[in-house]
């Protein structure tokens, strides 16, 4: 049975739309994941990859509306080598991973505990946007140098903050991030809109190799 101040709390939640954009912003350089050593030489290769505008757009308490921006890659390198691959992965060999095809996506699953994969952050938390592919925490900075995903939306900067903007643009009160999140996700009232976007060539966009902590 629901926990009747759980669900009106839920009820309460005000909309809040998360838009993954096709502006272009700047540019990261990230590793290929699972496999970042393509050559096996002991170095990791870079690539350039584009960084697009993430809007976050909602209401206040007075009913003003409310944009927050951040930024983030949708299309990362990825690269699992035929010969020996990462078996949680079924694509085998090179793709620019990543969700490009326009699409409105109500979210109906949000992981509280989420860890990064490919490197270390403290950010927690993924929102679900289809199968595999996540909005997550990334880079604490453009200069920080060799994340990698197989196609998460991956978020530059504090993912509290990112997380907190969803939050207080939810109306609820008293609660962490997480629970606003998870709330916003069972009353359906988060939503996100991915913008058509071209995916770019990004094993032609190689830059360099370079030793890139853990």
């Amino acid at each position: 049975m629901l926990d009747a101040t759980l669900w009106g709390d839920t009820m309460a939640a005000r909309r809040v739309t998360i838009t993954l954009t096709n502006r272009i912003s700047g540019q990261y350089e990230a590793r290929s994941y699972p496999d970042d050593d393509i050559d096996n030489d002991g170095l990791i290769e870079l690539y350039t990859v584009p960084v697009y505008e993430v809007l976050i757009d909602g209401t206040d308490d007075a009913g003003n509306a409310v944009r927050h921006t951040h930024q983030a890659p949708r299309f990362m390198p990825y690269y699992n080598d035929p010969a020996k691959p990462d078996p949680h992965y079924t694509t085998r060999g090179w793709t620019n991973a990543g969700l490009s095809s326009g699409r409105t996506i109500v979210v109906s699953r949000y992981i509280p505990g989420y860890e990064l994969q490919n490197r270390y952050s403290p950010g927690r938390g993924a929102i679900v946007l289809k199968g595999t592919f996540y909005i997550h925490a990334g880079p604490a900075s453009l200069s920080d140098i060799g994340f990698g995903s197989a196609g998460c939306v991956e978020i530059i900067g504090n993912y509290d903050t990112f997380k907190g903007h969803i939050a207080a643009l939810s109306g609820l009160k008293g609660v962490s991030s997480d629970t606003a999140i998870a709330q916003l996700v069972a009353a359906r009232s988060l939503i996100v809109v991915i913008q058509q976007a071209t995916v770019p060539d990004i094993k032609s966009c190689f830059t360099r190799q370079a030793a890139v902590s853990p």
